[in-house]
């Protein structure tokens, strides 16, 4: 396609979208002004200045996460997140750094980790300098003494968020192998097995960092009140060095749908709830189905919430949609009091999805969904950086389709999406028996 065409599309696209989202009443904040460039080295850059707001987030993302795990290193990723070195850095500067910043996190997702600080504007550059420096640390700073401190934090944090059954070790192993089938590349969680975090050695944190931290692994983001002709020279002089190599990108095969019901003990030894968590594998990310399957979700939730047919003990229902590079997971999670209703409420749940799937949706629910999708988009564009943020729509955009603006487009498609197209991806993808797993708390009634 030539330039000029291409330029003719995008405005022909770009133009769609605003006659599309002008008929919901939506169009002031949903377009994000970006530019997408790369370095010489292969680093991309990501920059999205906006004056209107007070801070600045820059974030960097290796395209390695969970999947990268085998299975005898489930929960490395997560662990990797968390020894990932810091270069040098004198103490004036660190010192001043501390007084710019505001926010700072870090996460390992399915197919990438990310880092995440947020400064004040007069703090960008040495936000950029502090970036450029971990990736530029080496092995030499990854010790035995920092994998020991992280290991101790590590441990905590996984016995911390035990609490809840599914953000739990064995708990979301045993969800995301339900969901994905064993050895799958997304069939584990980000803490992995609690032994392998034990046991894990220096050696194979000097072996990961060799294989994901390079420049053409990276994505760097500027997001916020920042000079973008500044920034550009600042990041050229911090990050021009970084060491470059051919990006291995391997292809992750479809899953194989796996339709069991399985009981465990809750992780928690105080947790006093039950919980029963239905999955389902779904396709990837920015498909059309994904977008379909957003949309049910919303409507799925609003219907399980009225609770006029459910036991007094259920508590909640949560209904979502967690999208990755090559499939995704649509899962509803149910919590209520007494165990022995746990036969009621899941053929209940299951109801109102058979029910969805046979009779479909109403008008007024599509439209209520839409809006759904709309508000989402706004509120992340409410949050610079780190989940749930401007960041994420730009990133995982470009990360999965090579266009940061994708998230434009599907929101295009979904909201031209039919009452018949709805029911259609429902029974596409639900009408299959999901994985079901209940998490039997140790309380005695």
């Amino acid at each position: 396609m030539s330039k000029k065409r291409s330029r003719a599309f995008f405005c022909s696209l770009l133009f769609h979208v605003v006659v599309t989202l002008s008929s919901y009443g939506q169009i002031d904040t949903l377009l994000l002004n970006y530019e997408h460039y790369t370095l010489k080295n292969g680093l991309d850059v990501i920059l999205q200045p906006d004056p209107n707001v007070e801070d600045v987030s820059v974030e960097f993302w290796l395209r390695k996460g969970i999947s990268m795990d085998q299975p005898n290193q489930y929960g490395f990723a997560h662990f990797f997140e968390h020894v990932m070195p810091f270069g040098k850095m004198d103490s004036l500067k660190r010192a001043q750094l501390n007084t710019y910043r505001t926010g700072s996190n870090a996460q390992v997702k399915k197919d990438y980790t990310r880092f995440y600080v947020k400064v004040k504007p007069k703090g960008v550059d040495l936000a950029l300098a502090m970036v450029a420096g971990r990736l530029k640390a080496g092995t030499d700073r990854v010790t035995e003494k920092r994998v020991e401190f992280q290991r101790k934090r590590v441990l905590a944090e996984i016995d911390r968020n035990a609490k809840n059954p599914q953000w739990s070790a064995s708990g979301g192993m045993a969800i995301y192998t339900g969901t994905f089938g064993k050895n799958h590349p997304y069939g584990s969680s980000g803490y992995g097995v609690i032994e392998n975090n034990r046991n894990f050695k220096l050696k194979e944190f000097k072996e990961r960092y060799h294989k994901i931290v390079y420049a053409d692994n990276t994505v760097l983001f500027v997001v916020g009140n920042f000079d973008v002709e500044d920034t550009k020279k600042q990041i050229e002089a911090y990050f021009k060095n970084l060491p470059s190599k051919v990006r291995d990108h391997k292809i992750i095969k479809p899953t194989q749908h796996v339709g069991v019901n399985i009981t465990m003990q809750a992780p928690h030894t105080k947790d006093t709830i039950q919980t029963m968590v239905f999955s389902w594998a779904v396709p990837k990310w920015g498909s059309r189905d994904d977008g379909t399957l957003k949309l049910v979700a919303a409507i799925l939730n609003t219907r399980l919430n009225h609770k006029s047919r459910f036991p007094k003990s259920v508590i909640k229902h949560t209904v979502s949609t967690d999208m990755y590079e090559f499939a995704g997971q649509f899962a509803i999670r149910s919590t209520f009091t007494t165990v022995t209703d746990s036969i009621a409420i899941e053929n209940l749940v299951l109801d109102k999805v058979t029910e969805l799937i046979k009779k479909g949706v109403t008008e007024a629910e599509l439209l209520n969904a839409k809006q759904s999708e709309i508000s989402d988009i706004k509120e992340m564009q409410q949050r610079l950086g780190f989940q749930w943020s401007r960041t994420e729509l730009l990133g995982e955009g470009f990360l999965f389709t090579a266009d940061p603006g994708f998230y434009m487009k599907r929101l295009e498609e979904q909201l031209q999406l039919t009452r018949e197209d709805v029911k259609k991806g429902a029974e596409k993808w639900l009408k299959r028996k999901p994985f079901r797993v209940l998490f039997v708390s140790g309380k005695k009634e």
